[in-house]
């Protein structure tokens, strides 16, 4: 990497590009005179087809699965347990296949959704949330 595009990153970097930018195409360039080469391409798509079911109706797990996504190699897992449009939070990263397992959950109402990524550097957009599950005393719901 030559000097000039190092300069260049670092400036990105420092301007604080990073996952919330991710889903948005990059056109990479190089220095005038380099010998390098840049290929861009298109952020994966959203998941899509998120489910979340309870394993059963006395356990306080969860599974969520979804539709493949190409070229995809993990997977991260958000729970919001206020709404099915914000506050998202980070459940579950790194995980490979189209499903997932929660652990015991507490107590409350819970909504799911799944981004993809393609190696380190793409990221897509959160799919659309799951069906509300209600942990209870009980079980799930």
């Amino acid at each position: 990497m030559g000097v000039a595009a190092l300069v260049a990153l670092l400036a990105l970097l420092g301007a604080g590009v990073g996952p919330a930018m991710a889903a948005t195409a990059w056109r990479p360039a190089l220095a005038a005179g380099s010998k390098g080469q840049a290929r861009s391409q298109a952020s994966p798509a959203a998941p899509t087809t998120i489910t979340a079911t309870c394993t059963s109706s006395s356990a306080k797990t969860v599974q969520v699965a979804w539709s493949a996504v190409p070229r995809a190699t993990s997977y991260t897992i958000y729970r919001s347990t206020t709404s099915s449009s914000s506050g998202f939070t980070s459940l579950a990263t790194g995980v490979v296949g189209t499903s997932w397992t929660s652990a015991v959950l507490a107590a409350g109402s819970n909504w799911f959704r799944v981004t993809a990524s393609v190696g380190t550097n793409w990221l897509s957009a959160q799919s659309s949330s799951s069906g509300l599950r209600t942990i209870s005393s009980s079980g799930c719901t």
